[in-house]
């Protein structure tokens, strides 16, 4: 803290006009704001983070409708020290998450396992999810308000992360038992013999080069397709998260459809020798099966 600045000052600063007044009128608001500090540093001795950069955060983090007084009383400062030193990548900070907070939210999945969602992939995707910034965007975990204890939230977020894990898996499957099951008619042309040979004999090559071709987009089309296609996120929504309207978050995510789909011909004209007749027939049902395949590829780690 710099001498010349008080902890009232530099937390009210973070405050709009309007909510300032009534934080500014709080007896012995320099106290409280020390007392918040001084016991955070108590519950996470190993974290360090500085207390102008905590204060900050705190204001930020606060409702605007609700009685100062009591928001500063219930809020859980400790809580929100640490999910702070993560967002901004402090290596003690992500230690301690990992040994005393992520365990607590370990039991929630673990019931998850008997229907087939593998919890370290559950919190393997949520850390990618949660402490890994985007651009200019802040890791996820800057998202947490202090509301509730820090490991309740988690476990919230890794109870929704299995879910659309199961999702995606669930649809992928039966996408995959359709298209098995498809009978081809007597009297099928050539075509539609072709279509299912391609189907059958190449759906691994066109997994692997959906998938890499969905890495190799840019991160920001990349998440606003995940967004859009597994969390369901309408593109209002996203276009709110990124300050920007929603039919400009329709055209990152049509810009990334046709990125993928471009992406992936390249990749299987490289890896398979087909004909370009072939190809074309490939790509037909590359283009019919992208809806099934894009929420289970966009949910594995390392796809955000």
């Amino acid at each position: 803290m710099r001498p010349q600045q008080s902890r009232s000052l530099v937390f009210l600063q973070q405050l709009g006009s309007g909510v300032r007044e009534g934080y500014a009128a709080l007896p012995g608001l320099e106290g409280t704001l020390a007392a918040l500090y001084a016991g955070a540093r108590r519950t996470w001795p190993d974290v360090a983070l500085a207390e102008e950069d905590f204060l900050r955060h705190l204001a930020g983090c606060l409702p605007r409708d609700e009685d100062p007084a009591r928001v500063l009383a219930t809020v859980h400062a400790a809580d929100l020290y640490l999910a702070c030193a993560c967002a901004r990548g402090d290596a003690a900070a992500l230690v301690t998450l990992e040994r005393h907070v992520l365990p607590k939210a370990a039991g929630s999945v673990a019931r998850l396992k008997a229907s087939g969602v593998d919890p370290a992939e559950v919190f393997q995707l949520l850390r990618e999810r949660l402490l890994v910034s985007e651009g200019d965007r802040p890791a996820r975990m800057a998202e947490y308000q202090g509301g509730g204890p820090l490991a309740a939230w988690l476990r919230a977020a890794a109870v929704r992360t299995a879910l659309n894990l199961q999702r995606a898996e669930r649809r992928r499957a039966h996408a995959e038992e359709e298209a098995e099951a498809l009978p081809l008619s007597p009297g099928a042309g050539m075509a539609e013999v072709e279509l299912a040979y391609l189907r059958k004999n190449h759906q691994e090559h066109f997994q692997a080069a959906l998938s890499d071709a969905l890495n190799a987009l840019p991160t920001r089309e990349r998440t606003v397709l995940r967004l859009h296609v597994v969390e369901g996120l309408s593109l209002e929504r996203i276009g709110t998260m990124y300050q920007t309207h929603k039919s400009t978050v329709s055209r990152w995510v049509a810009r990334a459809r046709e990125a993928a789909l471009e992406g992936t011909r390249q990749r299987l004209a490289e890896r398979l020798r087909l004909t370009s007749g072939e190809l074309h027939s490939l790509m037909r049902v590359v283009q019919g099966e992208l809806d099934f395949s894009l929420p289970s590829l966009l949910s594995r780690p390392g796809s955000s």
